[in-house]
C-alpha cells in the first residue's frame, strides 16, 4: 500500500489555523497568525540555529 503526502505547500499558500480551532470570541491577539509559506522559508534558515527564546517572540 502508498500513501501520497506532500511536504511543502505551493510557495503562495497562506498557512494559519483551521477556522473551526479559533477561538473568535477570545479578546486576547491571534496566537498564531497567517503567513505566506515563501515568506517563513525566507526567515525560517536564518532563524533555526539561534536561541530558542528570541525565535518564539511574536
Amino acid at each position: 500500500m502508498s500513501i501520497a503526502s506532500f511536504y511543502n505547500p505551493g510557495s503562495d499558500a497562506v498557512i494559519y489555523p483551521a477556522p473551526a480551532l479559533v477561538d473568535k470570541e477570545a479578546e486576547k491577539p491571534i496566537a498564531y497568525p497567517k503567513f505566506i509559506f515563501e515568506d517563513y522559508l525566507k526567515v525560517y534558515p536564518a532563524l533555526k540555529f539561534e536561541y530558542k527564546e528570541p525565535r518564539f517572540e511574536a
